[in-house]
């Protein structure tokens, strides 16, 4: 069996990237629009990516076969993802966000079972919900919650994000032609820019501060140019059900970053939902090793 290790560990290190993201968003939107941030975001990103394929793999080509699936990937996880998730960011609460963010493994495992008659075993459903539950312990200890109070435009927004990255999964899960991650990335990165860019024109432009500009360097090099690198390999090697379960890492490792960086109090609720959260990863990710019996087909 091939040793899974690599990619397990490379989930991990790409949640504590992405957990730190939120807080970029957050310094951004207060001199950029949610949309207009994105396209900076990603048209950098997708200028780097460019220059490194065709400097170092010039010979890369995507099939005609997998044209459409490359365009779909960046619309639905690039310009339609990142709109909802900056737009959720702006105008909702974190715990809303990230209650509705843990909620992708639980339709992920849905969708493959619907879509791909994928045998699911009680070791992967009962983990990935294990894992939500575990989020909604720490939310819930931080402060009230209410999905759905009046004028709750960024819940929705937050629930779009979610359904548009379950998308994404869907369609690059597979693809006709074998490609290395930074192909699939930087050609995603260029349709997902590229519908982004009428930002441009619905948006007031000026000159960002130096900390801003900081902010977006931080989202496009190591969020976007290396972070969709690292998932697209991670997705390839562990499958769309397992990598969605590690996004539960991320409210744990932005907790800690709060603890150490803001020096933040950490209740004994925040604890616990820490170790069913770790729980639930851990029974996804070797599920294969223990002996759960396979769900029958309806």
């Amino acid at each position: 069996m091939k040793n899974k290790r690599i990619p397990h560990l490379m989930a991990i290190i790409l949640m504590l990237i992405w957990s730190l993201s939120y807080l970029s968003i957050k310094v951004i939107a207060q001199e950029v629009s949610p949309t207009l941030s994105a396209f900076y975001r990603f048209v950098l990103a997708a200028i780097i990516l460019f220059i490194i394929l065709k400097v170092k793999y010039p010979m890369e080509k995507i099939l005609k076969e997998d044209k459409l699936k490359v365009a779909l990937g960046g619309i639905f996880g690039v310009a339609v993802y990142f709109i909802f998730e900056n737009y959720s960011v702006a105008y909702t609460s974190a715990s809303n966000v990230a209650i509705l963010i843990a909620s992708i493994p639980v339709f992920t495992l849905l969708s493959q079972r619907i879509i791909y008659k994928e045998k699911m075993t009680y070791g992967k459903i009962f983990g990935a919900t294990l894992s939500l539950v575990g989020i909604i312990i720490i939310i819930a200890s931080k402060q009230r919650v209410s999905l759905f109070s009046k004028g709750s435009i960024g819940d929705l927004m937050a629930l779009g994000a979610v359904f548009s990255w379950i998308i994404y999964n869907i369609v690059c899960s597979n693809f006709k032609g074998s490609y290395r991650s930074i192909t699939i990335t930087t050609y995603q990165i260029l349709w997902g820019s590229l519908f982004l860019s009428p930002s441009i024109f619905f948006s007031t432009v000026q000159m960002p501060s130096t900390k801003v500009v900081l902010n977006i360097v931080f989202l496009s090099i190591f969020c976007s140019c290396i972070g969709y690198i690292v998932y697209v390999y991670c997705l390839k090697e562990l499958g769309a059900t397992i990598i969605t379960t590690y996004i539960n890492l991320q409210p744990i490792m932005s907790l800690i970053a709060a603890a150490v960086i803001l020096e933040e109090a950490i209740t004994v609720w925040q604890v616990i939902g820490c170790i069913v959260i770790i729980a639930g990863v851990t029974l996804v990710s070797f599920d294969g090793k223990f002996s759960f019996k396979k769900l029958k087909r309806v």
